[in-house]
């Protein structure tokens, strides 16, 4: 019995130690992340009827690209507040795009997912500056995005999960991290509470499982292929760059094929 205690204490830091990336492994994480976005959109926006494997693969984008930017957001907290200015200017950037994309899918006033990077690294910005205060304005904040975001950028659940897995990676070990590693699960599971009009055992195959376990399939991976290499291939911004860049080819291929 002590034993096994003393392996559920162990668990988290095992986890954190898991997800400690060498820079040429998050870049590849990045790879499969766009990979799978595309595929997602591509399954959305382009075929007559959606596929249940594109669906099923589509569903680790977001849970990686939440995973890279937790690792990182916190590493330096005086730049807190360039990092939100520059994922504000993006999704800024980028919202033109998107409602060209997914036009007749969602809302004009859908946000996309930058936002949800956006909101929580203004939310850590305030908070690392003007700590109770800060976090109050920040919480103002999400709750006026939640219900733009919940069309296409998983609202509620997505903001969760990129708050508490970076509260996760980055606080010591103790309660606050168990909480954070227990309310990242929990908004992990409620990302796929849209789809609950499905057979149960649809939503499992191709939502939860896939959302759970295809990240860290990915991680694993990534980690087995980078061993003992540290050297960055993917240029600075490039995920912005190729997020704005394959929404605008989608909704012009839709637009073509609609002519």
């Amino acid at each position: 019995m002590h034993t096994l205690s003393a392996k559920i204490q162990a668990l988290p830091e095992q986890i954190r130690a898991g997800l400690n990336l060498s820079p040429a492994a998050a870049d590849w994480l990045k790879v499969l992340a766009l990979l799978a976005m595309l595929a997602d959109h591509t399954n959305t926006l382009l075929l007559p009827h959606l596929q249940p494997e594109l669906y099923a693969l589509g569903r680790m984008a977001f849970p990686l690209f939440v995973l890279i930017w937790a690792r990182n957001v916190l590493h330096n907290p005086h730049r807190l507040q360039t990092r939100a200015n520059r994922v504000w200017l993006w999704a800024i950037v980028t919202q033109p795009v998107f409602s060209f994309a997914f036009a007749g899918h969602d809302p004009w006033y859908a946000l996309n997912i930058l936002f949800v990077f956006a909101g929580a690294t203004q939310l850590l910005a305030w908070y690392h500056r003007f700590r109770m205060r800060g976090l109050a304005a920040g919480l103002v904040l999400l709750s006026l995005m939640v219900w733009p975001l919940s069309f296409a950028s998983y609202g509620l659940s997505g903001l969760v999960l990129a708050l508490s897995l970076a509260t996760f990676l980055h606080s010591p070990p103790g309660r606050l991290s168990g909480v954070a590693a227990l309310m990242a699960i929990v908004a992990l599971m409620a990302i796929n509470s849209q789809h609950a009009t499905q057979a149960p055992a649809a939503v499992v195959i191709l939502s939860i499982l896939p959302t759970c376990l295809l990240p860290a399939a990915a991680v694993g991976l990534v980690r087995t292929l980078t061993d003992g290499r540290d050297r960055r291939f993917m240029p600075p911004r490039f995920f912005y760059m190729a997020y704005a860049g394959h929404l605008f080819i989608l909704g012009l291929i839709t637009r073509l094929c609609l002519l």
